[in-house]
């Protein structure tokens, strides 16, 4: 497996991605996580954390839970822009959506999508292409 479980390379990417994001990528991100707070409350990402640190927890996956959440989050704060700006939101989103890839097969869809869907806005899907990658990619839309 790797680093990350099943979804490494996949996590990978978005490390990488969240290293080296743009201001206006930043910006995106940040409101597509405001918007879906605004719409399905706090209270419903919680409660999708909170499956999905119990599917890692019951898939064994939850030291790759965490570091995923870790390394994507640290990635985004040392790529951090030297302006002022709503940034905690912005790592707060790219943490989720990382954590959410790990436990992709064993996380119910609308917690998954609750996870992923600020990243996805923004962002896009992180569906590989390409010769030989058809099986890292992640189904769900």
């Amino acid at each position: 497996m790797g680093e990350y479980g099943p979804a490494t390379t996949l996590v990978d990417r978005l490390i990488a991605h969240a290293s080296a994001m743009t201001m206006a990528e930043a910006v995106d991100l940040y409101r597509a996580r405001a918007a879906r707070l605004v719409i399905q409350g706090p209270e419903a990402e919680r409660r999708a954390l909170a499956k999905a640190r119990r599917a890692a927890a019951i898939a064994g996956l939850s030291d790759e839970y965490d570091r995923a959440r870790h390394a994507a989050a640290s990635a985004w704060r040392a790529a951090l822009p030297e302006t002022q700006g709503p940034w905690l939101l912005v790592g707060e989103a790219i943490a989720s959506a990382a954590g959410g890839l790990v436990v992709n097969d064993t996380l119910d869809d609308a917690a998954f999508q609750l996870l992923i869907g600020p990243w996805r806005q923004a962002i896009g899907t992180m569906t590989p292409v390409g010769p030989g990658l058809a099986r890292e990619r992640i189904t769900r839309r």
